[in-house]
């Protein structure tokens, strides 16, 4: 669990991992230079918790410190906003128990937003699905088959995993190797399609974690480097169009999307005011997919507004 001032939150997220009910975990907390009292929290815990600490240098460096101390089998992640709802642990250590040739496990989870009324984070257990089936075995629990299997080149057009839903075998995590520092944003995308190489990765059809949506988080801040296209690039470069299995992606379907992570880069610098480079991402854009006419809309606007600033 990195964690970069996260006082606010991070005993929610402490408290849901010492709820679950696997008796054999370990809780590694990274603290990334916190100047609040995160540290302190986190200490109150006492020996239930392993803290670790470093000068901020971003969730891939705590992340890897994590990985490097972690003695157990099977790796779990959660950031210190967001919370693992009961029985999450159990399922995914008996599905991978059950099944020795998948390699990672994830699951789906949900929003947690603040209530329109009280402006405040309804608990947690008023968020958590009914799961009246709650004896099944995690061997038996259904699976979403559109996330399930050799993922490389569904990947390719879209995350899937949530990062907080995942678990890996530690023998994985060694194929794999570290998450990439160089990466500000979308190393765990990175991850999964560095991992999607080298095993099936299922997704369980369970809601088992709630991602926290505060409007402080990097979901509604936009980066100066466009991370997604550049995790997609790499991935092509490094492997191309065809997957572990002989599956080949599409090269123009490719194409959009990568146009359409241009698009959706530039849309957002355009509305934050920064036509420059807005414009210079919708003709990015436009290379990749030259019949898109919302880029050439908004390449338009762009450099429109762009003149206009710099009168």
């Amino acid at each position: 669990m990195p964690a970069f001032n996260a006082a606010s939150y991070i005993e929610e997220a402490i408290d849901s991992v010492l709820a679950q009910d696997y008796p054999h975990k370990e809780l590694i907390v990274i603290d990334d230079g916190s100047s609040d009292d995160t540290v302190a929290r986190v200490q109150a815990y006492g020996d239930r918790v392993r803290l670790l600490t470093q000068a901020n240098q971003g969730s891939a460096v705590a992340r890897n410190q994590g990985l490097d101390a972690a003695q157990g089998e099977y790796i779990a992640f959660l950031d210190s906003d967001d919370v693992w709802l009961p029985g999450k642990l159990t399922a995914q250590v008996g599905y991978l128990e059950a099944h020795p040739d998948v390699g990672m496990i994830y699951s789906d989870w949900l929003p947690w937003k603040r209530d329109k009324q009280s402006k405040a984070f309804p608990p947690p257990e008023a968020l958590a699905p009914a799961t009246p089936d709650t004896g099944v075995p995690p061997e038996e629990i259904p699976l979403l088959t559109e996330g399930s299997g050799w993922l490389y080149n569904r990947l390719l057009f879209g995350s899937l995993l949530h990062t907080i839903t995942v678990m890996a075998r530690r023998e994985l995590i060694e194929q794999v190797g570290r998450f990439d520092p160089e990466l500000k944003r979308g190393q765990d995308y990175d991850y999964w399609l560095r991992a999607s190489r080298h095993t099936e990765i299922h997704q369980l059809d369970r809601v088992f974690a709630l991602y926290r949506l505060h409007g402080s988080g990097c979901i509604t801040q936009w980066p100066d480097i466009n991370y997604e296209k550049l995790v997609v690039e790499k991935a092509l470069a490094r492997w191309g169009l065809e997957g572990p299995t002989g599956e080949r992606s599409d090269r123009k379907a490719v194409e959009r999307r990568l146009a359409g992570t241009c698009f959706d880069f530039g849309y957002h610098h355009y509305w934050s005011g920064n036509p420059r480079r807005a414009s210079r991402s919708f003709l990015e854009a436009l290379r990749h997919h030259p019949r898109h006419l919302g880029s050439w809309r908004y390449a338009g606007m762009s450099l429109a507004m762009g003149l206009f600033k710099g009168r």
